[in-house]
């Protein structure tokens, strides 16, 4: 028998094998349906999978293991609702081992079944934003593809998963602060050579003239960045790059 804290110091190396190996977010997630897909497949028997990330009760796919898993994902958003929204929404795994035997969802079953689809395991994702909720999707074309012992697994792999996927999360909240600070630093710059020639040429007050540019830009109905942009190239000025490190 595997020891369970072999186990899941497998899991958290992968994840971090994962984290270092990919170049962003997306990919990282891409990797991770992959990931999550092959610990619950055998050679005989391919189980899908589908990351679904719900932000203010809008839900979508971020990464899945296949094109097919991506689709089965998309039959469920359309009926707005099914085992992996649920799992989104209130924080709780649903399993459902055999469609052709369950009416939880008589709409979505039928269409489901149609695709081939026979049982489902949906384990939601602890994540460290609360606007936003995250799930694993498990897909399998063969009925009760789910036993106790697996779906015990996918509990205790995504308890594990869920930490790789809070760092990125993180990393990407960091990348894009930072990406914030930047465009608002440029934009700063921009605003500020634009002010100092609108001085020297009409002799007027700083206060003058960033409220020359803010009517300017009410105008116009244009940005502020856009409005000093044209005023330093006029001056003749060019593009204005910012050294922000």
């Amino acid at each position: 028998m595997e020891d369970p804290q072999l186990a899941e110091a497998t899991v958290l190396a992968d994840i971090q094998d994962l984290l270092l190996s990919t170049p962003d977010v997306e990919a990282f997630l891409e990797e991770l349906a992959r990931h999550s897909a092959s610990m619950f497949s055998n050679p005989d028997h391919e189980v899908y999978c589908g990351i679904t990330l719900m932000r203010h009760r809008t839900a979508g796919t971020v990464a899945s293991s296949s094109e097919r898993a991506r689709q089965l994902d998309e039959v469920q958003y359309a009926f707005a609702d099914g085992p992996c929204l649920r799992a989104c929404r209130e924080g709780t795994q649903v399993h459902v081992p055999d469609f052709e035997k369950d009416n939880t969802w008589p709409d979505y079953n039928e269409a489901i079944t149609g695709h081939g689809l026979r049982s489902v395991l949906a384990v939601p994702f602890p994540l460290p934003d609360a606007t936003s909720r995250a799930g694993l999707n498990l897909y399998s074309d063969r009925p009760n593809a789910f036993d106790q012992a697996a779906v015990q697994r996918a509990n205790d792999y995504v308890e594990q998963a869920s930490k790789g996927l809070q760092l990125a999360v993180l990393i990407a909240q960091h990348s894009q602060t930072a990406a914030n600070l930047r465009a608002a630093m440029e934009s700063r710059t921009v605003i500020d050579i634009a002010t100092g020639i609108i001085i020297a040429q009409n002799r007027c007050t700083q206060e003058d003239a960033i409220e020359l540019i803010k009517k300017a830009s009410s105008n116009r109905n244009v940005k502020l960045r856009v409005v000093a942009q044209a005023i330093v190239e006029s001056a003749g000025g060019g593009p204005v790059q910012t050294v922000f490190k």
